[in-house]
């Protein structure tokens, strides 16, 4: 795991008034305690780097003075101006940048670790980093990054709830995307006093970019200054500009200088604190919660139908050991109606078997406790675990079944209550004696997928490709022009890889075993049909129910590329699902390439590259559309394809 050393983002703590059009503000930030450390005695070296939702916006925040620090603390006071005239933020900035507001974060910019020109160009040569076409390296050390040919604007001119959206809520970003649109242009043309939002192709994988302004005659760049290693990845990495000239800047460019980002241990994400013995860990956990599932339910229930298991602890290590849950109850699976108080005294109710419809209000506020469940939640106790979460009273939930009529697969509501649980802050644990082990969900951007503990920051770092097919496998050439097209992925973008697959048999565990041979991490999006068994090797994995096929694709969206290999209805749906999702902004437009041996003389998906050109041709499919896909017979051609795309130098 790399990053940036950096805070959290600070937030505005008090507004001074208007010094002619800019805002003056003071804003707090929390030091983490080893970056307090690491920056002690080289404050100078701190940067601060605005929010980029925020520049897109076209408010540029910069600081009006040095960090003021305080322990582990920080003050800065800095202006907030709408700098991009044309987005019109003037008329909302004094409502919107009020106390509260987050403004962007610290990072600590060493000097002593900055690269020189040689140093980076050995990055980009060995694609250790991927860097816009046309780049260019001083002497200095300064890369100089020129965007695409593009700029982005906004259909309306946003409402200030819009405005407010964008800037407050967690998903504000996503809203922000759908609302500016990209233009393509011969030139980007800066306009005096004014500015622009346009973008570029990198990939950042282990070092991090600040973008410095050291001459203005081709532009200046908003304060949203560095780039992240791993959220930097793809074809829309922003870039803002403003003019302070009098005279029109064409095609502006920025410099920026380049760091290793920070290697981080991965971190232990054990349901209850972590064994010492991490070789054994995994295997470990697992016999040991089975045993607690098994003693548990053992208890005997207050009627025949009382087999839904709830306990409470607020030591998991203790109930390893044997120990008693803070609460133990054994309810009826009828999430349509829970018993009444009337109900549970008529049954005689005991302490130990608790009948009534909200039995975690036996847990003290801010408990922490950890909550087993027999089964996946249901609606009765959903509620439930939702009301005590915000009050802190359960802090994580770990349960053993999925559900008694669809085994390990999960409905739509599933996934809806999973969510709930990540916005309420709590970790989700599934001890799956399908697979004989302990899962942890984690969410990437909107999708939450199961992996191993010890593979959560893997997971949340690792480029994704996602890899369709069917489930009747290759042939052998067929396989080993698979095989070489992941050598070349690797080749392009290095190990930190991960291979998505639906998790059947046929071509998709065939591209699983392929991915396993080469040490790439591997995930599937399981479905409950007939044809396809789940595979037994994948590092995360998610589940859906039959009826949930669908809405399966949107799980696919962790997925930076998306490569098809021969396939049936199945794998036309994933296409046509796939591309409509380009063309309505719901996944970025990133390359998309068909392979296909071409055995025999006939290339498989010739039809289908007819029908797209004639859709393109009739005004049915947005042009762009097929510049974006490739489709081929040769492995060597796709590498190629990727960097001409995505303009990559």
């Amino acid at each position: 795991m790399y990053a940036t050393p950096q805070t959290d983002d600070g937030w505005i703590t008090h507004v001074h008034g208007r010094e002619g059009e800019a805002l003056v503000v003071d804003a707090h930030f929390v030091l983490p305690h080893q970056f307090c450390e690491q920056v002690r005695g080289r404050e100078s070296e701190l940067v601060f780097a605005a929010r980029s939702r925020l520049a897109r916006l076209g408010i540029n925040i910069t600081p009006l003075g040095e960090p003021v620090l305080d322990g582990c603390a920080c003050d800065l006071r800095l202006e907030v101006v709408a700098a991009i005239q044309a987005y019109g933020m003037a008329e909302h900035l004094e409502r919107l940048a009020v106390a509260g507001m987050r403004v962007g974060r610290l990072v600590f910019c060493p000097q002593d670790t900055r690269l020189n020109s040689t140093e980076i160009h050995t990055l980009i040569r060995d694609n250790q980093i991927q860097v816009p076409v046309g780049f260019s390296l001083d002497t200095h050390g300064y890369l100089i990054l020129r965007p695409q040919q593009q700029v982005f604007q906004f259909r309306t001119p946003l409402a200030y709830e819009e405005v407010h959206a964008v800037a407050y809520h967690a998903d504000g970003k996503e809203l922000l995307n759908r609302l500016q649109v990209r233009t393509q242009v011969a030139n980007i043309e800066l306009a005096p006093m004014d500015g622009l939002v346009t973008a570029c192709s990198m990939f950042l994988h282990r070092h991090f970019v600040v973008l410095q302004n050291r001459d203005d005659a081709l532009g200046v760049h908003l304060q949203a200054t560095v780039l992240d290693p791993i959220s930097t990845r793809g074809t829309n990495i922003y870039l803002e500009f403003i003019n302070r000239s009098d005279q029109l800047i064409v095609n502006p460019t920025v410099a920026a200088t380049v760091h290793p980002a920070t290697r981080r241990e991965p971190q232990r994400h054990y349901w209850h604190g972590g064994p010492q013995d991490q070789q054994s860990a995994a295997e470990s956990e697992y016999r040991a919660l089975i045993q607690v599932f098994d003693r548990l339910e053992a208890a005997p229930p207050l009627a025949a139908d009382c087999h839904r298991l709830m306990a409470a602890t607020s030591d998991p290590a203790a109930l390893l050991r044997g120990g008693a849950p803070d609460l133990l109850c054994l309810r009826p699976d009828s999430p349509e109606r829970p018993h009444t108080a009337e109900e549970a005294a008529a049954a005689g109710t005991t302490p130990q078997c608790d009948a009534c419809p909200t039995p975690l209000d036996r847990l003290a506020d801010d408990a922490g406790a950890t909550l087993l469940l027999g089964y996946f939640p249901n609606l009765i106790e959903h509620a439930e675990i939702c009301a005590a979460a915000l009050r802190r009273k359960v802090a994580s939930v770990c349960f053993r079944r999925t559900a008694f009529e669809h085994g390990v697969f999960l409905s739509d509501r599933d996934h809806g209550r999973l969510a709930d649980y990540e916005g309420l802050g709590l970790k989700v644990y599934w001890c799956n004696e399908a697979r004989g082990h302990v899962l942890r969900h984690v969410f990437r951007g909107l999708r939450g997928y199961f992996t191993e503990p010890d593979t959560v920051d893997r997971f949340r770092s690792a480029l994704i490709f996602a890899i369709y097919g069917s489930v009747k496998p290759l042939s052998d050439q067929e396989l080993g022009h698979t095989e070489r097209l992941i050598e070349h992925l690797k080749g392009l973008f290095g190990n930190d890889i991960g291979i998505l697959t639906g998790g059947g048999p046929g071509s998709m565990q065939q591209v699983t075993d392929i991915a396993s041979r080469q040490g790439l991490l591997i995930g599937s999006s399981f479905i409950e049909t007939m044809d396809q068994e789940t595979n037994k090797s994948a590092d995360f994995y998610q589940t859906f129910q039959a009826r949930s096929r669908q809405s399966r694709q949107r799980w696919f969206e962790i997925a930076s590329f998306h490569i098809f290999l021969i396939g049936g209805v199945g794998t036309l749906e994933e296409i046509g699902l796939t591309l409509t999702d380009m063309k309505l902004g719901v996944i970025e437009a990133s390359p998309v390439v068909f392979l296909d041996s071409a055995a025999g003389g006939d290339f498989y998906w010739e039809g289908l590259k007819t029908q797209l050109t004639r859709m393109v041709r009739a005004g049915r499919a947005p042009a762009w559309l097929l510049d974006n896909i490739l489709m081929t017979a040769d492995p060597e051609e796709v590498p190629r394809f990727y960097k001409k795309t995505l303009r990559l130098g």
